[in-house]
């Protein structure tokens, strides 16, 4: 078992846990696989990992900055390479899998250098293109406009997060018309959103009442809005930096890029499961979590698990899929779940 004392010597695109390392406690406890889809990724070119997703046949598509290879198609069991398609999407940044009412399934994926939104088949086939939103008149120029995330509704409207421009968001009709804009600079001061705030997050309708959940990313806080737009609450994770919201059963996945980031950009980062309540029942790459006086602690990573999860999805087994943004040693993780 390797020491901190002794991680912190060791460079740091070389950070990786050890295949017999237990992460994470309680019901939550994981394994790394160790060089899980290596293969497959050296046979195609991979900048940062951003996202990933399983589709209805099992497999994991994973979502690079790569305009060669925006999505890599790896089988998710074995991490042999399917394919590979180009979204032609140099700032490809977040990516949702939508089943469409037509049973189909697609992807919508933002991209910050772009300034715009693509739909695509599974096989790379453009569907359409949602520009920046000139006609809300909130951005002076394009460049302004930095999509970083879709959510989706029932009704088959969507939302866009304006996570790196001005803190936005976009509710889009089915048709691609803009419906409604909230948060930014808009408001009531509780329903404004800070900059840097919403860089991803989901639509949660478990408990009956759709809530549009933001992982508040350089806030270190989660925040709960109604669908229009109005401010709930929010949920502290000091020491965490959430970049997305990942329904899981009842429970829900947060990958933390790095602890204390921005200030220590180096610091690695970790990944939380958090109960229906919102408090953390696991921390993978990081000490449990703990609470005083009901108020959570801030977190710090182990500094060998990860290089800042940015994008992470799970299989119907419960096991973990990474991507790793800034990291090209290990853009993309699996842990197995341990039973």
């Amino acid at each position: 078992m390797r020491t901190l004392t002794t991680l912190l010597f060791l460079p740091f695109a070389t950070l990786a846990p050890a295949a017999e390392d237990l992460l994470g406690q309680g019901e939550f406890r994981y394994q790394v696989v160790p060089d899980w889809g290596r293969e497959a990724l050296a046979k195609v070119n991979v900048k940062n990992g951003h996202a990933v997703v399983i589709d209805s046949k099992g497999r994991l598509l994973f979502l690079t900055d790569d305009a060669r290879n925006n999505v890599v198609i790896l089988d998710a069991e074995s991490g042999a390479l399917i394919t590979h398609l180009t979204a032609r999407m140099p700032g490809a940044h977040g990516m949702s899998l939508v089943h469409e009412a037509d049973g189909s399934e697609v992807l919508f994926i933002t991209d910050t250098q772009l300034h715009q939104v693509r739909k695509l088949t599974l096989d790379g086939k453009e569907l359409a293109v949602y520009p920046w939103p000139a006609e809300a008149k909130l951005h002076a120029k394009e460049a302004e406009y930095r999509p970083s995330k879709t959510i989706h509704f029932k009704d088959s409207s969507f939302a866009v997060f304006d996570g790196y421009g001005k803190d936005y968001i976009f509710h889009y009709n089915p048709d691609g018309s803009l419906l409604r804009t909230w948060g930014g600079d808009l408001g009531e001061e509780k329903d404004r959103l800070k900059h840097w705030g919403p860089h991803g997050g989901a639509l949660d309708d478990r408990d009956g009442t759709p809530r549009v959940v933001i992982a508040m990313s350089d806030q270190q806080e989660i925040r709960r809005f109604s669908v229009d737009g109005h401010f709930i609450d929010q949920m502290p994770f000091p020491g965490g930096n959430p970049r997305d919201i990942i329904p899981f059963g009842t429970f829900t996945i947060i990958p933390h890029l790095g602890d204390q980031w921005p200030k220590v950009k180096e610091s690695p980062g970790f990944i939380s499961i958090v109960d229906a309540q919102w408090k953390i029942v696991s921390n993978i790459g990081a000490p449990p979590a703990e609470y005083q006086n009901g108020g959570l602690q801030p977190m710090q990573s182990d500094r060998q698990t990860f290089i800042h999860p940015h994008g992470v999805c799970a299989d119907a087994a419960g096991n973990l899929f990474v991507a790793q943004f800034a990291s090209p040693a290990a853009p993309l993780l699996k842990l197995n779940r341990v039973k």
